[in-house]
């Protein structure tokens, strides 16, 4: 029996309410992933036509005020075409051996994540899990169409079950400007485009699961999402009303390559704010670590938190540094670049428990 997928999404039915059942529904394309990948040109046909129409304009008037504009794109994503989503899901299980789970909606009037007691939605939409992501990511059809049959829900992509790499390209063209600084050339792989910038898919190598660590392209506008880490998925709607989008449907993530993986195990550049090479007491390094994550620009603030907390790690078990003062001074660091309170909190404790592995 031939598995029924390929490159195409869904076209979009219907509109945005927000206690509208989504239908569950099958895929309606015809080509199996074999076919699909013989004939490319179904597949950009079938992607050009379920594309169309998928985005609203964005806000550009400065003298809006921000809670004003938030409410105008809401408004605005409501009433855009509403993607399949469930057969997007399918697609995505079948298409990249995908585990997927729900996510919070940019049009639902109140924000649908699963957030702790205590630690409320800091205002970024589309993009948290409803639940425990790790627990509820799938590769079942049957239970990612129950969980998507209410009101209208965002994809995630858990990418250590899924076997996935993906480099969350936040700066346009970073990665492919770190390649060719290298002397590298980029695979053609299944690529993305996000409401800023592309998602750019990888398989695993064989053995041990890369993590979320940006390693040497720490810096450059460049997040790394791997074993216990996340993306939002193709199909899903960005708080500008951007749909994610596949370049190319009918590419396969390609293998990722040894100089990328190499370069994700290297050190970040190890320099404090001044450009000098951290060095001295361990409270010194600690302030030096500290200033790199307050030099962070917001697509590399959680990774170099994490660095910086890691390195913390590595002096607090060789009994250099206390940890309670360790966590204080990379808490108001984390404060410092705009991170929330869970973020900063998780962000610490996965280095704590980490750093030595």
């Amino acid at each position: 029996m031939t598995r029924r997928c390929d490159g195409g999404f869904p076209a979009n039915k219907g509109s945005i309410t927000h206690d509208q059942p989504q239908p569950a529904t099958t895929l309606s394309c015809t080509a199996a992933r074999s076919g699909a990948r013989r004939n490319p040109a179904r597949a950009r046909a079938c992607i050009s036509d379920s594309s169309r129409d998928l985005r609203v304009p964005l806000l550009t008037g400065a003298h809006e005020g921000r809670s004003r504009a938030r409410d105008s794109v809401r408004q605005a994503v409501s009433s855009m075409p509403l993607p399949d989503i469930v057969r997007h899901a399918t697609w995505l299980q079948q298409h990249l051996g995908a585990f997927v789970f729900t996510v919070d909606h940019p049009a639902l009037p109140s924000c649908a994540g699963a957030h702790r007691p205590g630690q409320p939605c800091d205002g970024t939409r589309g993009k948290h899990p409803c639940g425990r992501w790790t627990r509820d990511s799938t590769a079942d059809p049957g239970v990612i169409r129950a969980a998507l049959a209410r009101s209208p829900r965002n994809l995630g992509i858990d990418c250590g079950k899924s076997g996935l790499l993906v480099i969350d390209e936040d700066t346009p063209g970073a990665f492919g400007q770190y390649a060719r600084s290298t002397g590298e050339v980029l695979p053609v792989t299944f690529t993305v485009a996000t409401g800023k910038g592309r998602h750019i898919y990888f398989s695993q190598p064989p053995g041990i699961p890369v993590g979320n660590r940006t390693g040497a392209l720490s810096g450059r506008g460049i997040d790394v999402r791997g074993r216990g880490g996340y993306v939002v998925a193709p199909g899903s709607v960005h708080h500008t009303g951007a749909i994610y989008t596949p370049a190319e449907a009918a590419t396969p993530a390609a293998p990722a390559p040894g100089w990328l993986i190499t370069a994700l195990h290297s050190q970040p550049p190890t320099r404090g704010r001044s450009g000098a090479p951290m060095q001295g007491s361990p409270h010194g390094r600690l302030r030096g670590a500290v200033g790199i994550v307050l030099d962070a620009t917001p697509g590399e603030r959680n990774n170099r938190l994490h660095w910086a907390a890691c390195r913390a790690a590595e002096m607090i078990a060789a009994r250099q540094l206390d940890q309670a003062s360790a966590i204080d001074a990379l808490t108001r660091a984390g404060e410092a670049v705009g991170l929330s309170p869970g973020e900063i909190q998780a962000t610490i404790a996965s280095a704590l428990r980490t750093a030595t592995i």
